[in-house]
């Protein structure tokens, strides 16, 4: 089966909805004393890098990522983290953990006014093409040859192609699965109390009768929780009858704004809202969920999560990544024990080694000292599980006689509860190196070998839409989606007559000369592959 190609006509709503409002100007740092200890290069508890910079100056580094923040103890967290970075690499990190909900703005905002930014979480479904085209990021190639090979050395080299525009690296991938399947999670209780069983579903129809059973006999929890605001969709288990009839024929576009996929049968650029009768079939299906009572009526505007929801007690499921175990880690992030959804077969895309990286600011106060943070975020696997799961003795402690295993402390119910659960594991470095919590399956990295040995590359792996050409377009575009797009993806409103609407201002504003400009530069990679 087809995953990206599900997500190709799918998750194209999702992309490009963060829209960058201009270029990026001028610089700032900071510098204080000198650590008293120099930076180790002991490459088994971090490599700081093949080169020999000099790292004398103190710096501070400003961190800009996105997760369930703020945390209760974020401050101790980061103190822990500093004390360490200071004898690495003599810098201190400024972390800012930014909530989804205003996450795009701000950085929007970070972007055009030229405040210091020198990592940051940059994927290429937050306009990171856009991006790299008004200079919010430098080019990586030198610096990761000269301070990254810890990075080179442990990163799949498929990976970097993720974060490549016009043949330069501009960000590096997180290690962690490099295809993409997705699934829906749902309390285990309550799939034993009505005897459901996760492996009859096949469709997305399919899990019609067990909507209808949650709504008649568990009145206070929504059958399904959507959140237009942000990216909580049922794209995640797009295995509606039509797309599967179909093989899953449509891919993403990199960089393209949303509702343009290529036709893998047509090698066409097309507008799925317009003509792909899969993608206008599963905005009717929304619709019909929605009259139903199937879907949260506070679904078009509502900012809280699925996974929020699921914990608040207002509903039954979540959203997830069909990688391994991911199950088991969903179950420890939320204190409630979870069951999934079998997904389809990964598939690596430009969007799957590029869906979580890390980019260097052009306003970085040092390029070279934030390189060496992030080939330690590659290499450390202390570094690493701080900013995972925080402190030991304070958000977790060792499994006696399991080094590798971490549960919560005594008394402490979830992850929450530790004032440290920011949910980003994977966004930051290598994601191998993490603890594994108690109950994991000890073979977990090496299920995820697997999962990425058998995962396959998608018709147009490797490429990347520009903008610059079509950027007024584009920009109108993404605002028009920004404004649809909770509406469709949550079946709030009548599907067809907010399709005929959102197709006439897309025709109105551009949305043709886009499709041209990206049929165009495709036909133009694909003639130099061969």
């Amino acid at each position: 089966m087809k995953t990206t190609k599900r997500w190709g006509m799918a998750l194209g709503w999702i992309t490009a909805t963060m829209l960058v409002m201009s270029g990026c100007s001028g610089n700032s740092g900071s510098s204080g004393s000198p650590s008293e200890k120099p930076a180790s290069t002991d490459v088994s508890s971090g490599d700081i890098g093949s080169g020999n910079p000099d790292i004398s100056t103190y710096r501070k580094l400003i961190v800009y990522t996105v997760g369930n923040f703020p945390q209760n103890d974020s401050k101790a967290v980061v103190a822990e983290i500093n004390k360490y970075l200071k004898e690495k690499i003599n810098a201190e990190i400024d972390f800012q953990g930014l909530p989804w909900s205003s996450w795009s703005e701000k950085m929007a905002l970070a972007y055009q006014s030229g405040e210091q930014v020198d990592l940051t979480f940059a994927p290429n479904w937050a306009d990171f093409a856009n991006n790299v085209a008004k200079g919010a990021f430098l080019p990586l190639d030198d610096l990761l040859a000269e301070y990254g090979q810890g990075i080179t050395d442990s990163l799949d080299p498929r990976f970097l192609d993720g974060g490549k525009v016009d043949g330069k690296i501009y960000a590096i991938p997180t290690n962690k699965e490099i295809g993409e399947s997705h699934t829906i999670m749902f309390r285990k209780d309550l799939i034993d109390k009505y005897g459901f069983d996760v492996n009859s579903i096949n469709t997305l129809e399919d899990l019609e009768p067990w909507l209808q059973t949650i709504k008649d006999k568990e009145p206070g929890l929504a059958p399904i929780w959507l959140s237009g605001s942000g990216s909580d969709t049922l794209s995640y288990f797009d295995k509606t009858r039509p797309s599967m009839e179909e093989n899953f024929r449509y891919e993403l576009v990199a960089g393209a704004p949303a509702g343009i996929v290529l036709d893998t049968k047509t090698d066409k650029m097309i507008v799925s809202s317009m003509e792909s009768d899969a993608a206008i079939y599963r905005m009717r299906l929304y619709s019909d969920w929605f009259k139903k009572g199937f879907i949260n009526q506070d679904a078009a505007t509502t900012k809280t999560s699925a996974e929020d929801a699921l914990k608040a007690g207002k509903t039954w499921m979540k959203f997830g990544s069909d990688k391994p175990d991911s199950d088991k880690e969903d179950s420890s992030a939320t204190g409630i024990e979870l069951v999934k959804l079998k997904g389809n077969d990964p598939e690596i895309s430009t969007a799957s080694v590029s869906n979580s990286m890390m980019a260097i600011g052009r306003t970085s106060v040092d390029p070279v000292r934030t390189m060496m943070l992030l080939n330690l975020l590659h290499t450390d696997k202390h570094l690493v599980n701080l900013i995972d799961f925080g402190v030991e003795g304070r958000q977790y402690v060792k499994v006696d006689g399991k080094d590798n295993f971490i549960k919560l402390p005594d008394g402490i119910a979830t992850r929450t509860d530790t004032g440290w659960a920011p949910g980003i594991e994977w966004m930051f470095g290598n994601q191998t190196l993490t603890y594994l919590w108690e109950g994991e399956n000890a073979d977990k990295w090496e299920k995820f070998k697997a999962y990425n040995e058998k995962a396959h590359k998608v018709k147009s792996f490797g490429f990347n839409f520009n903008t610059d050409s079509v950027k007024t377009e584009v920009s109108v575009v993404s605002n028009i989606i920004k404004e649809y797009r909770p509406l469709l993806e949550t079946g709030s409103l009548d599907a067809d007559k907010v399709l005929t609407e959102y197709n006439e201002k897309l025709k109105a504003n551009g949305i043709e000369k886009i499709r041209a400009e990206v049929q165009k530069q495709y036909d133009e990679w694909k003639a130099k592959q061969s």
